[in-house]
């Protein structure tokens, strides 16, 4: 299997300090989450990864991963991806609302653009189809010169969708709990079924029977007709496990064999004809998007997951929140910040409380005293957050401020605008010229501080104002020129979140997330 390629630095960490011991704590993640997939008339399997901005296909026989599309543009967030009789490939690209056409000489050009959130994708006999992940969003054919036909609204989230064998098209309804099929030509749309959990994705096997994928649970919903009808499914239904979390999208092979993907860890399941299931490709992080240490172990805030990392096994769990992006250790708690504005506290394996919103990009929370401080990068400021969710300013006149991290009673921040790491109580440099400075630990009485824009782990002496590299060449992603330094959309599901630095102390050593690669690095020092 090829080595998941991204955009940003470095490659393979070097130590560049005396006695620094480096170790693989988490392997890398060959997919930066896994959605949309479609077989591609060369056979592979191509897949569309949201967080990574990147399509690639797979050799079944080989193994071998081919990036096709990406990951340093024009892409944004492809989601969903189908193939047109003349080979070409139709990619959703969601935040930017774009749909793109892959011609089969490789050109790329847009087709349809201004769609709310595009999802899902079909094409039926030379005609396009696309739906909205939006709350009232709208099924939609793509005409020519970027035009478009509405066939039905009021979606409650559209996702993976297909043509059945009458010749309707059926779509899910993922918040509804629905799925629908329409007329291609027009016509009242008709719900097929309801009282569903997450229904993502509607597939068809070659036997006509419907496959309703749970986002979920992660099972597939098999509908037959009548003939298919017992007296222990006297409905005809039968409900499969897959195993994977945040399950997304499915794909039929020419053999029967099922192929899941999981948005939430990447990875690719094959459920075979024979009942038997296959990993086909591992699940892992996305990010990391910030680790902490808490009850023995190392958590990752992973965009929509907590992962618990234990002996190098990453353990995903939903929280019921998205954008996680900074993660700090309360107690036997843990407190962590959304990209959606949002402070949010638990534990693993529960779903989290609401402990403050409405701020401006907080990332970096740090327990200092009992109290809950965070970053807010948006309005350059640190600001305690009360257990009443009440929000204090501690400090303000900070150029994006990314993390904190408490040394010998003093909280630090890390001012990624100016380059420094700062003194909250009275803005006091420790180090300066800094190459974009985000991740901030505080261990053995220094600072570490991951310089993000050069792939860099560096030591920060408090008491002297020193600056010494521990690790370089860590692969650490950027976001492509195209997508805005912040990330794209506004915190929701639907957007593809700005990297984020992060590290934490944990067993005595330092602990780095590669958001290149999807790896964790222990670092002894």
């Amino acid at each position: 299997m090829t080595a998941r390629p991204f955009v940003g630095v470095g490659g393979t960490p070097e130590p560049l300090a005396p006695g620094v011991v480096l170790s693989e704590l988490v392997p890398p993640n060959p997919l930066h989450a896994s959605n949309g997939l479609a077989f591609g008339p060369d056979g592979r399997l191509w897949i569309a990864q949201f967080l990574g901005g990147t399509v690639s296909a797979l050799d079944l026989t080989t193994g071998e991963l081919d990036p096709v599309l990406g990951p340093g543009g024009p892409l944004t967030a492809p989601d969903d991806l189908a193939f047109a009789d003349d080979g070409s490939c139709y990619v959703v690209d969601l935040p930017p609302g774009l749909v793109w056409r892959r011609a089969p000489d490789g050109a790329l050009s847009v087709v349809a653009d201004g769609i709310l959130a595009p999802d899902g994708i079909a094409t039926w006999r030379g005609r396009l189809f696309v739906n909205e992940l939006a709350p009232r969003g709208r099924l939609l054919e793509v005409l020519p010169e970027g035009r478009w036909r509405g066939m039905a609204d009021g979606l409650a989230l559209g996702n993976a969708m297909a043509v059945g064998p009458d010749g309707r098209l059926a779509y899910p309804h993922l918040l509804g709990g629905e799925v629908w099929a329409v007329d291609l030509d027009g016509g009242e749309p008709e719900c097929l079924l309801d009282g569903l959990d997450r229904p993502v994705a509607v597939r068809f096997d070659d036997a006509g029977r419907m496959l309703v994928l749970s986002n979920a649970d992660g099972s597939v919903l098999v509908v037959g007709d009548a003939a298919e009808r017992t007296s222990t499914r006297p409905d005809g239904r039968e409900r499969v496990g897959t195993g994977v979390v945040g399950a997304d999208n499915l794909a039929v092979g020419p053999d029967g064999t099922w192929y899941v993907t999981g948005a939430f860890t990447g990875g690719l399941v094959a459920l075979c004809p024979d009942g038997s299931r296959r990993q086909v490709l591992p699940p892992g992080l996305c990010g990391p998007f910030g680790l902490a240490s808490c009850g023995g172990r190392v958590v990752a805030a992973d965009h929509h997951t907590l992962a618990a990392i234990d002996d190098g096994a990453v353990d995903a769990h939903e929280v019921g929140v998205h954008g996680l992006r900074g993660i700090a250790a309360l107690g036997p708690e843990l407190v962590a910040t959304t990209e959606g504005g949002e402070v949010r506290s638990g534990r693993l394996g529960a779903r989290w409380g609401r402990r403050a919103s409405g701020l401006d990009r907080p990332c970096g929370p740090v327990a200092a005293g009992g109290e809950v401080l965070v970053a807010e990068s948006g309005s350059g400021r640190v600001v305690r957050v009360g257990h009443a969710g009440e929000v204090d300013p501690v400090a303000s006149g900070l150029d994006r401020p990314v993390d904190l991290a408490v040394a010998d009673g003093e909280v630090w921040v890390s001012d990624a605008g100016r380059g420094q790491v700062v003194r909250v109580s009275d803005g006091l440099v420790a180090a300066a010229g800094l190459a974009r400075p985000e991740g901030l630990v505080a261990h053995g009485g220094d600072l570490y501080v991951l310089e993000a824009a050069a792939g860099r782990l560096t030591r920060v002496d408090p008491r002297t104002r020193s600056a010494r590299p521990v690790v370089g060449n860590l692969p650490l992603a950027t976001l492509p020129a195209h997508v805005p330094a912040h990330g794209s959309g506004t915190g929701s599901i639907a957007q593809r979140p700005a990297p984020y630095a992060a590290l934490t102390v944990h067993d005595g050593a330092l602990v780095v997330g590669l958001t290149g690669t999807g790896g964790v690095l222990r670092v002894g020092c």
